[in-house]
C-alpha cells in the first residue's frame, strides 16, 4: 500500500476561498493509498475529520511540524483575525503573518509540535510515495533539516514562493545531491508548490535553472505528470 503524507492540512476542501491540490488528488487515488494528513491550528480539526470521515485509510493529526534541529515541544504560532473563517496563515513567524496582513490584530496560539524525522519513524514511514509540504514558511527549514538517506520519500511537493535566491540555490543543490530532479508543479493549485522526484531527469536544466525562472514562466509549467 502506497502512503501519501500532507504536512499543512487546513480544513481539506471545506476552506471557502481556497482548493486545495492534495485533498484533489487523494479523492481520485482514495483506493490506493493510506494517509496522513498532520494541521497545526486546531481551529482546522472539526472540519477535517467531517470531510475525510468516510475515508477509512485516512489519519489525522493536530500537532505542529518543525525542523529536526528544534527540539521544542510546544510553539507560538500566529495567525490573523482578518484571516477569518479559514485562517489560511498560521506561522510560527509573526513577520511572515503580518506580510499577509498588514494591518489587524494578530493572534497567537501555543501549539504542540514534531519535528518531521520524529512524526515519519513514530508512523512507521520510511518509505512515502508523495510529502506534501505547505507549512507558511518553514518548508525551507523542515527539508534541509531532513535526512533523506533515512528515508525513502519518492516525491517531494513544497511551497517554492517565499525562498530567497540563495535558499533555492540550496535547496535544489541538496535535492539534487540526493537525486530528486523538478518534475512539474506541485499540489497547489494556484502553482505555489515545486515537486521533486526522485530519478525523475527529463526536466534536468530546468531543475538548474529554477533559481533564475521569473515568475511570468513558471507559471506556464504544467503540474507534475506524476499527481495528474
Amino acid at each position: 500500500m502506497k502512503k501519501f503524507v500532507q504536512i499543512g492540512a487546513g480544513s481539506a476542501n471545506f476552506d471557502k476561498n481556497f482548493e486545495d491540490g492534495f485533498t484533489n488528488f487523494i479523492k481520485k487515488n482514495k483506493k490506493k493509498a493510506e494517509v496522513f494528513v498532520v494541521e497545526a491550528n486546531s481551529i482546522h480539526m472539526k472540519k477535517l475529520k467531517k470531510y475525510w470521515f468516510k475515508q477509512k485509510k485516512l489519519k489525522i493529526f493536530n500537532f505542529a511540524i518543525v525542523p529536526d534541529n528544534i527540539k521544542d515541544k510546544k510553539m507560538i504560532f500566529y495567525f490573523s483575525e482578518k484571516d477569518s473563517p479559514d485562517f489560511q496563515i498560521f506561522s510560527n513567524s509573526q513577520d511572515f503573518v503580518r506580510k499577509h496582513f498588514k494591518s489587524g490584530k494578530i493572534l497567537k496560539k501555543l501549539v504542540k509540535c514534531k519535528t518531521l524525522s520524529t512524526f515519519l519513524s513514530q508512523n512507521s514511514l520510511k518509505e512515502l510515495e508523495f510529502l506534501s509540504l505547505d507549512i507558511e514558511g518553514m518548508d525551507y527549514d523542515v527539508l534541509m533539516n531532513l535526512n533523506l538517506k533515512k528515508f525513502d520519500i519518492k516525491n517531494i511537493s513544497f511551497e517554492h514562493l517565499h525562498l530567497s535566491f540563495f535558499q533555492k540555490l540550496l535547496i535544489i543543490f541538496k535535492l539534487i545531491k540526493h537525486n530528486y530532479y523538478f518534475s512539474g508543479m506541485g499540489f497547489d493549485i494556484r502553482k505555489s508548490d515545486w515537486m521533486f522526484s526522485k530519478n525523475f531527469k527529463q526536466y534536468t536544466l530546468k531543475t538548474f535553472l529554477l533559481p533564475i525562472t521569473p515568475r511570468r514562466i513558471w507559471k506556464r509549467y504544467s503540474y507534475s505528470s506524476l499527481i495528474k
